[in-house]
This record gives C-alpha cells, structure tokens and sequence, in this order.
C-alpha cells in the first residue's frame, strides 16, 4: 500500500460533466491506498479462505471472465478481477483488514495536488493507459509510465475502482470540504479510473461514474485503502 499524506488537494473539475463541478479544495487526513487492483489470484485467495462465491454471471459477453470451478480464467492471475459488486468489493476489504477508499480518497491518490487531468499529467498519452487502444482488461502494473504522483498504477484505465461513496450529481455543490464521504443515502455507487473500455475522456481523474451496488460487469473491479 501507498501513504498519501494529510492535506488538501484540488477535487472535480469545471471541464469535464456536469456532475464533476464545481472545482474545489479539499483536505483529506492520510491514508493508504493499494497501489494496484485487487487481482484475481488474490481474490481467490479471499474466496478460498471464507466461501464467498466467485465471479460468474454465465452471459455469453461474461463467459472469457467467468470463473469455473471457483478458479479464475487461465493465465489471468494477475489481471484485476472484474464481474465484482460493490458488496463482493466490501467484504474482499472487511477480510483483508481494510475498506474501500472514499471518492475523495481516491481521487487525490489518482491526481496529486495540482489538479491534473490523468495521473501522470494534462498532456493525453495513450501509450501511458490501457484504454482504447487495447481489447481487453491487462495484468495490473503494466503502465508504469502512467503512475501517479504519489505512485499508484492503473488509476487511469484497465478496470474501475468502486469507491466507498453513494452518488450524488450535484453533491460537490454543498459537500463538506474535509474528509467528505459522499451522501448519506442513494441508489448508486461512485466509480473512478475509467476501464479498458473507454477513451481518454473517460479515465480523467475527475471523472465520475455510478452503478447499483449489486452491479456488476466485466470492466469493474476495485482497489483497497486503510486509515493511517
């Protein structure tokens, strides 16, 4: 895991939707944050160790994800493991002693304090993602030129991360400027990093996206933060 520090860091953004403004300050206590995706093989770990079922949805756009026997596609071990909710993402967290970092926790892990666009800067660079240009999900850690400031990998692209936070369009209007944790209540949950899928706009580190909890695809998977 990654130490982000104390402090305050640039949230949102004015360019991007709607949902995304407007652009402020916020200052975060420190946390840790993984550095990669939760990968496949460590998530059987989890799924051996407690029981809990494994990735399968048994849809013909799911069957190259699907796990078969409780054992993961052949030689994806260390790709990020997808066809996860946001309750399978809580409770790989609640078991490995962590939890699932806030929007603003990742956000500032993602974009550093100078309120850049994607990790590594404002200067689009398809060579520094897996979005786009690839087909599939790739092994975490592949994008070393696309680290973050603070040295967190793949938060542009690959999979997205579920966060902790229900979703609010509009809760950037009156959310709290230290330590936010979203609304109190909603239907959806935040998402961040953008996936494999997508193109450069979508992997912004202001970026926002929103599914039901009990969702799940093959382009969402999640990373696990901790309180320092």
């Amino acid at each position: 895991m990654i130490l982000i520090p104390e402090g305050p860091f640039t949230m949102g953004s004015d360019d991007g939707n709607y949902d995304e403004s407007p652009e402020r300050e916020v200052f975060l206590d420190a946390f840790f944050i993984d550095q990669c995706q939760v990968t496949n093989a460590e998530y059987k770990q989890f799924i051996d160790e407690t029981g809990h079922p494994a990735p399968f949805v048994g849809q013909s756009w799911s069957k190259k994800y699907d796990w078969m026997d409780r054992m993961y596609p052949e030689g994806k071990g260390e790709c990020p493991v997808v066809l996860i909710t946001w309750e399978d993402a809580v409770a790989y967290c609640q078991w490995a002693g962590k939890r699932l970092p806030t929007e603003a926790e990742w956000e500032k892990a993602a974009r550093g304090t100078d309120a850049r666009i994607w990790p590594w800067g404002n200067e689009w660079d398809s060579n520094r993602s897996a979005c786009g240009s690839v087909a599939d999900i790739v092994p975490v850690g592949q994008y070393e030129n696309g680290k973050s400031p603070y040295g967190c990998l793949d938060m542009a692209g690959n999979a997205w991360d579920w966060t902790a936070d229900w979703y609010g369009n509009l809760y950037f209007r009156d959310a709290p400027s230290k330590n936010p944790k979203g609304p109190d209540k909603g239907e959806h949950r935040v998402l961040k990093g953008g996936a494999w899928i997508h193109g450069e706009f979508s992997v912004r580190c202001g970026m926002r996206f929103h599914k039901a909890p009990s969702y799940c695809d093959n382009y969402i998977g999640f990373r696990c933060a901790k309180s320092a």
